[in-house]
Formats: C-alpha cells, sequence, structure tokens
C-alpha cells in the first residue's frame, strides 16, 4: 500500500508483469453503470480511471510506462464505447496523474488522448489535490474532445491559470470551489471572490466540490454533541458540503444572500474563539544541546550492537478491545481500567524479554489510533461519534477537530511508560506521535495556518518528552509518518512546508538530553522527494517501512550519505508468513554492506497492531535469532 498522492489514504499498488499480456473483464462495472442509467437516465456519470494515472501509479516489474500504455489503449478504446452504448451523456475519467505536471508524463498524456475517446458522450476529464500545473492546463483547455475540465480550486494556482492562459467558450470549467478535504464550511469572502474571478473569463461554468468526499464524514446531523458547540456552526462534512454547492450556484447567479448565514456564523466563531497568534520558535530551542556525534555515544551504552527492538504497538487483541468499550460505556472504573490495561503492558514486557529483545515497548494496549488517543488528552480538539473517514480496505478512522488553541493540561504517556519501565530493567521506549502526523491525520482550522496549529502542537510533545526524561526515560520516539504525506507538490511550497514541519519535529525534540536517544518511524511513502529535510530533523535513530520495496527507501537515505543511527524493517508486518532466519540473517547482512554496524538498529517495517500474538511471537523470535548470530559474527571478525 501507498498514500494516495497527498491524503491518508492508502491505495493498493497495481504491480504489471508485462511478460504477461493485458486483459480486462469490465461486466461487473458495466453492469453498475447500465443500473444507474436505469435508474437515473441522463444524469449517470460513470468514472473511469484514466489509463496514464493507472500508468503512473502502477508498479512495473518487467517493460516501461510507454510499453504499459500502448497495451492498455486498445482496452480503454473498448471500455469506453461499450460505456458510451449504454446511453450516458458524460463520462468522467479521472486523471490525477496531472497534479504532477512532468515532462514525461504529458508524453504519455498527449499519446494516449483522444484516440481512446468514443464519439457521443461529453467527457468531462478530472483532476483534484492539486492545480495541473500551465504546461498541462494549457494541453487540456487545448484538446477538442475534453468537453468538462474539472480543477482543485482549493489548492495551487488553478485560479492563476485561468486568468492567464483563458478558457475556451465551447468547453464547461468544473471550478472545484467546495473543499472536499476539511470540515469546515465554506468562507464566503474567499469564496465569492473565487467566484467572481472565474465568471470574468469563463463562459460556462460548474459550481462542485474539489474531489471526492471520500475523506470527510457524511452527516453532520448525526454528530448532536457537536449541534450546540460554537465551533458547530461553521462545520460542514459531506453531506452539507452537498448543499454548499447548491448555495454556491445561487450565489453564481446574482443572489447575494445565499451566504449569508455563513458570514453570519464564521462571524459568531472569530468573535468566541480567542487564538494566541503566530509563534516563531527562537533558534535555539529547535537545536539539541550536544550534536549527533557528541551525543551518540553517550546513549544506550548497555544495549549490545544491532540492537533489537519493535516500532511500538503489539497485537490489538479482542479483549484488549472490550476492555476499551468497557470504559467508554462506564462498565468498568478508571482504575479498573488501568489495572487490566497493566496486565496487557506486563504481558508485553514478559513476551519481549523472553524472546531476547533489547530495547522494549509497552505495546500500547491503553491506544486506539495513534492520532486519536493524544488528540483526547489535548486540549482545543473536538471528537465525533460517527464521523468514520476510511484509511484503507475496511479500517477506518475519526479524525479529530481543532477548533481553537491545542494545549496539553497534563503528561499523557508517562503512566504507562512507569508502569512498563517498573517490569524491565533493559530500556522501554517512550512512544508519542509527532506533531506533523497529528496535523496532517486532522481536520485543522482553515481560518489560521497549519503552521501556526504544528508548533502548538510541537509545544505540548516537547512537554511530553521532558516528563518521560523526568520519569526516567532514555529513549524516545516521535513517530512522523505522515511527513511526506503532508508536503504539496510544486517546489516553491514543497519547501516552505518543510521548512516550518521539520522546524515543527526539532522544537518538539530538541529539548532532549544529549544520553536521551531519539527515535522516529516513517512508512507508507516514497521519500526521495524531502530526504534533505528528513536529515535536518536530526533524530538519532530512524526507523523505515523498506522490507516491500527492495531497499529502494534504504538507497534513498545512502544516497544523501544519511550518517545517523537508521533501522530500516527487516520483514513485511503485513503479511502474515513468519520471515525464515536464514532470510533474516541475509536482510540485516545486506544492511552491513552499506552501513556502520553501530548504526543499525533491528526492527520489522511497522506496528505489530493488526498481527495476532503467534505470528508476532514467531516472527521476533526469528529476527532476534538472527540478530544474534549476525551479531556473534561481527565480534569475532574483530
Amino acid at each position: 500500500m501507498k498514500k494516495w498522492i497527498t491524503s491518508n489514504y492508502h491505495y493498493m499498488v497495481p504491480e504489471v508483469d508485462e511478460t504477461t499480456k493485458c486483459k480486462a473483464n469490465f461486466d461487473s462495472f458495466l453492469a453498475g453503470v447500465k443500473l444507474g442509467v436505469d435508474y437515473l437516465g441522463s444524469a449517470a456519470c460513470p468514472v473511469v480511471l484514466g489509463p496514464v494515472s493507472l500508468v503512473h501509479f502502477a508498479k512495473i516489474t518487467h517493460g516501461t510506462k510507454e510499453s504499459l500504455l500502448r497495451d492498455l489503449l486498445p482496452i480503454y478504446k473498448e471500455l469506453l464505447k461499450k460505456v458510451a452504448a449504454l446511453g450516458v451523456q458524460e463520462i468522467q475519467i479521472h486523471e490525477p496523474a496531472l497534479v504532477f505536471a512532468e515532462d514525461s508524463l504529458m508524453s504519455l498524456f498527449k499519446s494516449a488522448y483522444p484516440m481512446i475517446l468514443p464519439g457521443g458522450p461529453r467527457i468531462n476529464i478530472v483532476s483534484f489535490m492539486e492545480d495541473v500545473g500551465g504546461s498541462n492546463y494549457q494541453w487540456l483547455i487545448s484538446e477538442p474532445r475534453f468537453d468538462v475540465i474539472s480543477l482543485d480550486f482549493t489548492r495551487g494556482r488553478s485560479l492563476e491559470f485561468v486568468q492567464k492562459y483563458g478558457f475556451p467558450a465551447d468547453k464547461i470549467l468544473g471550478a472545484g470551489l467546495v473543499d472536499s478535504r476539511n470540515v469546515w464550511k465554506v468562507q464566503p469572502d474567499f469564496v465569492l471572490g473565487q467566484l467572481s474571478q472565474i465568471t470574468a473569463c469563463v463562459a460556462n461554468l460548474r459550481i462542485q466540490a474539489s474531489g471526492s468526499f471520500q475523506y470527510l464524514p457524511w452527516d453532520l446531523d448525526c454528530e448532536v454533541a457537536l449541534q450546540g458547540h460554537v465551533a458547530g456552526g461553521v462545520l460542514a462534512f459531506a453531506k452539507q458540503k452537498l448543499g454548499e454547492l447548491t448555495l454556491l450556484a445561487k450565489a453564481a447567479g446574482g443572489d447575494a444572500s445565499a451566504l449569508q448565514a455563513h458570514q453570519a456564523a464564521w462571524g459568531k466563531f472569530t468573535a468566541a474563539v480567542p487564538r494566541s497568534g503566530e509563534y516563531e520558535p527562537a533558534e535555539k530551542d529547535l537545536v539539541r544541546p550536544e550534536s549527533y556525534a557528541q551525543r551518540r555515544p553517550t546513549q544506550l551504552v548497555d544495549v549490545p550492537l544491532l540492537p533489537t527492538t519493535t516500532i511500538g504497538s503489539f497485537p490489538q487483541t479482542a479483549a484488549v478491545r472490550r476492555l476499551r468499550t468497557q470504559w467508554k460505556k462506564g462498565t468498568l472504573t478508571k482504575e479498573e481500567y488501568e489495572a487490566a490495561i497493566d496486565q496487557q503492558i506486563a504481558y508485553a514486557i514478559g513476551i519481549q524479554e523472553a524472546l531476547g529483545l533489547d530495547i522494549l515497548v509497552h505495546g500500547e494496549a491503553e491506544r486506539t489510533d495513534m492520532v486519536e488517543f493524544f488528540a483526547h488528552q489535548m486540549k482545543g480538539m473536538l471528537f465525533t461519534t460517527n464521523g468514520w473517514v476510511q484509511s484503507f480496505g475496511s479500517r477506518c478512522v475519526r479524525p479529530p477537530i481543532f477548533w481553537t488553541d491545542i494545549t496539553r493540561p497534563e503528561p499523557m504517556t508517562v503512566r504507562e511508560f512507569k508502569v512498563a519501565q517498573a517490569l524491565t530493567a533493559k530500556p522501554v521506549k517512550g512512544m508519542l506521535t509527532g506533531p506533523i502526523t497529528i496535523l496532517n491525520w486532522s481536520f485543522p482550522r482553515v481560518d489560521i495556518s497549519r503552521k501556526e496549529q504544528a508548533f502548538q502542537l510541537a509545544k505540548c510533545i516537547r512537554q511530553e518528552i521532558q516528563d518521560l526524561e523526568n520519569a526516567g526515560c532514555r529513549v524516545i520516539q516521535v513517530d512522523e509518518p505522515a511527513l511526506r504525506e503532508g508536503m504539496p507538490l510544486r517546489p516553491a511550497t514543497k519547501d516552505v512546508y518543510l521548512k516550518w514541519a521539520v522546524d515543527a519535529f526539532r522544537l518538539s525534540t530538541a529539548v532532549a538530553k544529549g544520553p536521551t536517544q531519539i527515535h522516529t518511524h516513517m512508512c507508507y511513502c516514497e521519500f526521495k522527494d524531502c530526504m534533505g529535510a528528513i536529515d535536518r530533523m536530526d533524530t538519532d535513530v530512524n526507523s523505515i517501512e523498506n522490507a516491500r520495496n527492495g531497499n529502494e527507501t534504504l538507497e534513498a537515505f545512502l544516497a544523501i550519505n544519511y550518517q545517523k543511527g537508521f533501522g530500516p524493517g527487516v520483514y513485511d508486518i503485513h503479511s502474515p508468513v513468519v520471515p525464515p532466519v536464514k532470510f533474516l540473517e541475509c536482510k540485516i547482512k545486506s544492511f552491513l554492506t552499506c552501513l556502520e554496524p553501530t548504526k543499525i538498529v533491528v526492527n520489522p517495517d511497522c506496528g505489530l497492531k493488526t498481527r495476532s500474538w503467534p505470528e508476532v511471537i514467531d516472527s521476533l523470535k526469528n529476527m532476534v535469532e538472527a540478530t544474534s548470530a549476525v551479531r556473534a559474527e561481527l565480534l569475532a571478525a574483530k
């Protein structure tokens, strides 16, 4: 799985081996289209992922993007012909790869269109999550077979391109003015200004969402607790955003009163919610007291060469989930719940001690989602009851909603750390979620900057690190899997984001004393385009998802001469297959060909929350055995 462009949605990467000819069976899809036409008539509009995006997001084990596209074009041509024959009046072709604005992709677009397009139905070419870039925009408006061009106006420079290059009078612009990736109502002054500028350039206009509503909770009306909250008046989930499309259409038609209620609600919210203002940390607050070279020899001096550890979580069994449910329902007191969680911690510590791991974790039995858990212990956030948003497959999360300044009233993880550390002489990791991941996996405010909110979160994590250190914690992991995900696609905005995002991480961790080892963990992304920023995070150990990509991520770190501690995952936690000892030995030895032994930490690819205990025990047993064998060889060779 990989992250879908700049979202927290994960998609399964299609893997293509072009030694086998592409085949397709669209019977189920076409049956669905026919059902839609029978029910909706001319309003039915099928959606097809475009061929260039399919090629771009696929992993090609043999062949090239060009050769795969050539194989796909006859299949697409036949599919679109069959769709047109069902009587639809418009076909949406989604080409999200347009947002990458790469010359190599443009050559694929020009070779694919218009040869695959049937006559008859309107063709609506759709892109989202960013602007499409100036050259891509010019190609879109010049392609005669595109009748509708749907663009995201909530991010990037789409409006600028419309103003600079114009828009053909014989085409329709689908203007994505309602943001499909946040839970806030449109801000009238801003959106009406956009609308005015667009209508000055465009003859035929559709008002629409910026993209799919799959990133949003469904219906605010289901959230009784939010109805009376001061922020409730300016919230809009998917159903409410559909209503906003109607209001904006009325405003575009000259109805000046269409958004008056919105204006009043935002005014009330702004007047009621205090704001601390922009904060710029001093440089001294972003820098560890000692350089990596100075502090590294003082850290965890009692752990062996090639120390073994895990990423943090252990299996979330039915019994663990039942405990949390009972506590939420009030059938367990806080004391009873904590005592039961402590039993789970003791079990996790006992398993790790028995297996011989070197750096232990408490297992996170008390935690649900890695963001939701921390958000519930901070002030300034709202939570839904039914606001589930799909992350991948059947897994959903309920992102917190920021509504005012974020603060941390008391320690969030210290109690569980103390329980775990009291059970072992080995170091136990303090486990935290980083500020940028909390930001990117939540619904932050839109009336203030994301940077401002990131620094508020960073101060909370900074306080937690201080409290963990005071409790005796010698190694603290601050996970940032969403750092890359939140990065804009254009160089100028990308660099600005990475500057403040890394500053927020460093504000969190720079408070740690030299002997305290700071880890982070990253996964589900390709990091080649932000390696400099990752290096600037100045962590002592970076654990990464690595097992499933042929060491591509490891190679990206080596390409920048990464000098700090490294934990490239040795096995894939998403597979139920227990990795053999010999396989793991070879994996670790492959790291030794390019990394110094003193810099390597041995760990799985990711957290073990989704696995069963038998799988976890067998896999970790083999990992420890393999590490011990390699360690013995290294010591013998000295």
